[in-house]
């Protein structure tokens, strides 16, 4: 290992989440570019670093650090720039010149062993030596704290969180529990504060790492999709993880039940572990829920006539079940309304927004993600917003600091991709007195986060519902409705390369499918179609590695639609260029955005999970980049949240939710079984409005269509609707 002494000129970029930084500094005569993780560097300090030479192939060659340590300046000019460099607050180069004019070379020894005498230097009086003091004190902690966790091997980055967290009592607190790293501090989870644990000597059966293991086998059900996990299949799950018998998970889990980190609850005759947020969500959706099902609203207007008119002036017809839905909707309390694709869901809708506005109600529109919201906008000619913004949701504030929502009327659409707490977060903010109508496919895929809420809702049989099974939108030729809702059926879609919008390319090998795929999204779709290669089309895999996996599919996309030619920037291993097509794979409440469009400006915060952009410009120089949303919302993106963004000419069916394309290709090969599910393949072809292509195994295709196979999502929301339901009826509130 190679040791280099250097002054850190300048910090291009440094990641705020894990300390890894990249640092332009001098050494000697040389110009050096130093990587590694260094929290606490800062710019025109010296340091020694210990590590080696390494080539990047881009950027050629670096000094990559494993340790460093600061070197104290032993010059005037070194002192009064240390001093000054923000190190210690409250110092600027007229205190530190000051400072060093009183002690000279001793400065540093004054500092460490008799602070209180910085008294004597001028300037320097009782309120600005108060803070001064506070401020060296907490330097000298948080030096230890670093030093104590970097012999357990944890970057200067976490041990400034957990310090933090815990300031003087940080070694302290984690000598006696290191589990409880896990809770309190962002960026640590059970496995590295398990391996803490085992460096300071802990054993395998301690409670304190059998409840943190219970806790974080919960937690990672919550991540698949459960709000609870049976009690056995927790206990077998933990004992796995953490290499301990049942018997001492048991007693543990027994233990967190009376501290009330746990709820167990009986859900079909079986023991059910809750972490208290998700039963308390459960219990105020079902409590709410029941509530606005016992409503009933008088109407002035006569319905039948009113649709009647409607029909009439906009030459429509509405099945019976689309006016049944409009009736529930403006008398009910809540009301969904289900359907698949062409159902009529639109025509539901802007007929009963027209019948509410004529009734004197107001009414909200909203939607989980920003393309669906601009889809609803679209469709009904009113403004719709994201769930997010109308709930004005952000971290840091609390649910009861969310304001009331102002309208008679919400009306929530794509109501598959709303978990759990999402749906909490509505139903808290609904006045008492609302009509509220939850729209959405019940056979689309399940939300991303903790809860099957439209489906246990609607199987609850306590909520009104509302089928709209009739197919209307389909022209002569199209194969995408029909087909979809074939497969939603089980039958084999019709593969009739005659037809104009759905098409099936035979293509065996992976290698071929990728290089066909290639070829539709570059020339064939858009010179059949008259469609922009990045904008129009959208490619949809089941998986994220592979072949024709999406990590894959975006290497190769990029380099055949946008190859090099200007400025670019790598980031986590990812490549991004101008005119890329990017997507947020995570909520940033704290990303400024500005929006200009014909009719309106607007300013504001926060990009969220599945926005889709383009690359408008990069800053190398600067380390930053323009991306543009839905082509008038554009963001700056610094570096450090650039992590935050993938390419998106290819993405997962999944993040596909609530979007929609003028044509989508889907290849089909071989993937885990769980990826090749029927919900997923008719999910996929439902996010079309145009064109879909398969390109793949018919076997694969089969495979798809036969799979109904679901993943079980562990939810009690429908028991409890119905037990609420039954506790309503009997204390007499129905």
């Amino acid at each position: 290992m190679l040791e280099i002494e250097a002054i850190v000129e300048r910090i291009i970029f440094r990641n705020e989440e894990n300390g890894w930084c990249v640092l332009r500094t001098i050494s000697g005569d040389t110009d050096l570019v130093v990587t590694g993780n260094g929290m606490t560097i800062k710019e025109g300090l010296r340091y020694k670093f210990s590590g080696n030479m390494v080539f990047h192939n881009k950027y050629g060659e670096q000094f990559k650090f494993e340790h460093f340590e600061e070197i104290l300046p032993d010059t005037k000019s070194g002192v009064i720039a240390y001093l000054s460099s923000g190190l210690i607050p409250y110092i600027g180069e007229k205190t530190a010149k000051s400072i060093y004019d009183k002690f000279g070379m001793e400065t540093f020894k004054i500092l460490e062993e008799t602070p209180e005498r910085l008294k004597e230097v001028e300037g320097i009086g009782p309120v600005k030596f108060g803070k001064m003091m506070e401020a060296l004190q907490e330097t000298k902690e948080a030096k230890s704290v670093i030093m104590f966790f970097g012999k357990l091997n944890m970057t200067s980055n976490l041990a400034m969180r957990v310090y933090q967290v815990f300031k003087d009592d940080s070694e302290k607190i984690v000598r006696e529990n290191p589990y409880i790293l896990a809770e309190e501090v962002k960026g640590i989870g059970f496995k590295t504060a398990d391996e803490i644990a085992m460096s300071l000597g802990f054993e395998k059966d301690d409670p304190f790492r059998i409840k943190s293991g219970i806790k974080y086998t919960l937690s990672q059900g919550n991540l698949e999709g459960h709000t609870y996990l049976p009690r056995e299949i927790l206990v077998k799950k933990s004992a796995q993880v953490l290499g301990v018998t049942i018997e001492q998970v048991e007693s543990q889990i027994n233990s967190l039940a009376f501290d009330r980190f746990f709820y167990i609850e009986r859900i079909d005759d079986v023991d059910s572990c809750y972490f208290t947020n998700y039963y308390k969500a459960e219990n105020f959706v079902a409590g709410v829920l029941t509530k606005l099902a016992s409503k009933k609203y008088p109407i002035k207007l006569n319905i039948e006539e009113e649709i009647e008119e409607i029909e009439d002036r906009k030459e429509i017809h509405l099945a019976t079940n689309q006016k049944k839905a409009v009736e529930e909707a403006l008398q009910n309390g809540v009301t969904v309304i289900t359907g698949g694709p062409g159902t009529g869901k639109t025509t539901t809708l802007t007929t009963i927004i027209d019948l509410c506005e004529k009734e004197g109600l107001k009414v909200s529109l909203a939607a989980p993600t920003g393309r669906a919201a601009k889809r609803m906008e679209e469709a009904t000619k009113r403004p719709a917003s994201t769930l997010h913004k109308l709930l004005e949701i952000k971290p840091g504030v609390s649910i009861q600091e969310m304001e009331e929502l102002n309208c008679d009327v919400l009306i929530v659409d794509e109501c598959s991709m709303v978990d759990l707490f999402l749906m909490h977060n509505i139903l808290k903010a609904i006045p008492e007195e609302i009509r509220l109508v939850l729209v959405g496919d019940k056979d689309q895929l399940p939300s991303v986060g903790a809860g099957n809420v439209l489906k246990d809702i609607i199987e609850s049989k306590i909520i009104h519902v509302v089928y709209l099974n009739e197919i209307f939108r389909q022209e002569e030729g199209s194969l995408i409705i029909e087909n979809a809702h074939r497969i939603n059926k089980g039958i084999r879609p019709i593969l009739d390369n005659k037809s104009k919008d759905f098409f099936f390319i035979e293509s065996p090998d992976p290698t071929e499918t990728l290089n066909t795929i290639v070829d539709l999204v570059k020339d064939r779709l858009p010179a059949f179609k008259n469609l922009d290669s990045i904008r129009d089309i959208q490619v949809l895999s089941p998986m994220k590695k592979g072949i024709v996996g999406v990590d894959n599919l975006n290497k190769t996309l990029q380099e055949a639609l946008n190859p090099k030619s200007g400025d670019e920037i790598v980031s986590f291993g990812r490549t991004f260029r101008e005119s890329d097509k990017v997507m947020q794979i995570k909520n940033n409440y704290n990303l400024e955005f500005s929006s200009e469009s014909e009719i309106y400006q607007e300013e504001g915060m926060g990009v969220f999970n599945g926005e889709l952009g383009m690359i408008e410009s990069i800053d190398r120089e600067n380390r930053e980049m323009w991306v543009v949303f839905d082509e008038i919302k554009r963001v700056e993106y610094p570096m450090e949240n650039l992590s935050e963004l993938t390419l998106a000419y290819a993405s997962t069916i999944h993040k596909s939710q609530g979007s929609e394309f003028r044509a989508v290709i889907i290849p089909l090969h071989s993937a885990p079984i769980m990826l090749l599910s029927r919900n997923l393949l008719y999910t996929a072809i439902t996010r079309a409005s145009e064109m879909v292509v398969l390109v793949g195994d018919r076997k694969y295709l089969d495979i798809m269509v036969n799979n109904n196979h679901v993943m079980r999502r562990y939810t009690g929301l429908k028991d409890k609707i119905i037990t609420t339901w039954e506790k309503r009826k009997i204390y007499g509130f129905i």
